[in-house]
């Protein structure tokens, strides 16, 4: 058995044999003292855009990819790896278990406009929007709270 926090930030124990490896990708992209944030449609917390890589596909080809999707950001230059975690997650909505290994990109961009939610290629992400780096909370955060706040306070 495996215990874990679900979306919601509560702790579950499953069975070892329900988890997925998962490796995902995301982007902390700033433009200026702005970072683009995402919402999660299940419980309305902060995440990053970002996700799954494909098998057969690189990190970074998964991270423009996954930035496109959910964001629109299409000139986002990769500056370097800032964070790596495992973590055991519940995604309870669609009753998914996943061993994941998170990989953290700082990245940069000129670009301000983002997609809307009616474009959106995702079924978790909404409201892509520019957040003051300085206006970033660590209760803001839908998981991995302490380990993420302090990676994003890091920035220079």
């Amino acid at each position: 058995m495996i215990t874990c926090k679900n979306n919601f930030n509560e702790l579950v124990t499953l069975p070892r044999e329900k988890f997925k490896f998962r490796p995902s990708v995301y982007g902390i992209v700033r433009n200026g003292d702005k970072m683009c944030i995402c919402k999660n449609k299940s419980n309305n917390k902060i995440w990053f855009p970002g996700g799954g890589v494909n098998l057969g596909e690189s990190r970074i080809d998964a991270l423009m990819r996954e930035l496109k999707e959910e964001t629109g950001l299409k000139k986002v230059k990769i500056n370097k790896l800032i964070g790596s975690f495992e973590n055991f997650f519940y995604y309870q909505p669609t009753d998914d278990a996943m061993h994941v290994f998170l990989f953290f990109y700082d990245c940069t961009t000129d670009e301000t406009d983002l997609k809307t939610n009616d474009f959106i290629q995702d079924e978790e992400t909404i409201d892509p929007q520019w957040m003051k780096i300085k206006d970033f909370k660590k209760e803001d955060l839908s998981d991995m709270n302490d380990e993420i706040f302090d990676m994003i306070k890091s920035l220079k």
